[in-house]
């Protein structure tokens, strides 16, 4: 979703002919151009959290300044805004108000959504600062992460976008990415299955956070997951390691 990001900015459009055609020859494709859609669009993500049953924050899919500035008259709390087509926490801002929001679409700092599709969301207030990411291989549970969210909205787990080390003070080991032992959320996590499942996702991080009430928002769904090395050292669960273990099942197969 933020191949643009990076100088790609038809990289998925350019994936999807090539899926339709493998899956016209019924090749073995995983993560096939179902879950393409899914992956560059949010709309799309939160269509099936609500088929599935899943909760997620208030949200509204604004294609304009004038939808944006409207529709965050619907909060009477603090929201964020973010990109449709993101990754690693594009478009993401904190707003008190409306008057916080026009000052900036109306600015020089506005950043529009590659797709002109903006999200405003509610801003779930968490204590601890944290979220979890609960990541999937063959379609199946194989770790859930801890992440510190102190610093903001940037969680992309991946080596690259967490260069600095830095102490965590949400998580106990002070690390920002932290694999939870015993971890359990089998209502969410039966959910999360059988969603991925009926859109072809069988690699993925899905993220969700807990408001003070313990109520479950998930907001993300990562069909072209990350894993973290500082986190996975401290587990036997290695992430790179379960997907080679998967393809090698899965070339044994065919």
């Amino acid at each position: 979703a933020s191949s643009h990001s990076r100088g790609h900015r038809y990289a998925p459009e350019d994936t999807k002919p090539i899926l339709n055609w493998l899956e016209g020859y019924n090749k073995r494709v995983i993560n096939n151009s179902k879950a393409l859609k899914l992956e560059i669009s949010k709309q799309v993500q939160y269509h099936e959290l609500k088929n599935y049953n899943i909760k997620f924050p208030k949200t509204f899919f604004c294609n304009d300044k004038n939808s944006l500035i409207e529709n965050s008259e619907n909060f009477d709390k603090p929201f964020i805004t973010k990109h449709n087509r993101g990754g690693r926490g594009l478009g993401i801002k904190y707003f008190q108000n409306t008057d916080e929001l026009r000052k900036y679409v109306n600015g020089d700092q506005f950043e529009d959504s590659v797709d002109n599709i903006t999200l405003l969301q509610e801003y779930i207030v968490s204590d601890p600062q944290i979220i979890t990411r609960v990541e999937f291989v063959n379609s199946k549970l194989l770790y859930a992460v801890q992440v510190d969210a102190t610093d903001g909205f940037e969680l992309c787990p991946a080596d690259l976008c967490n260069l600095e080390e830095k102490y965590c003070p949400a998580n106990p080991d002070g690390n920002k990415f932290m694999i939870l032992e015993k971890y359990k959320n089998n209502n969410e996590i039966s959910k999360y299955q059988s969603l991925i499942r009926a859109n072809g996702i069988e690699i993925a991080g899905i993220e969700y956070i807990k408001n003070k009430n313990g109520q479950c928002y998930t907001y993300d769904i990562n069909t072209n997951t990350n894993y973290n090395s500082i986190a996975e050292k401290k587990s036997s669960l290695k992430g790179m390691q379960a997907i080679a273990n998967f393809l090698l099942d899965e070339l044994i197969k065919l």
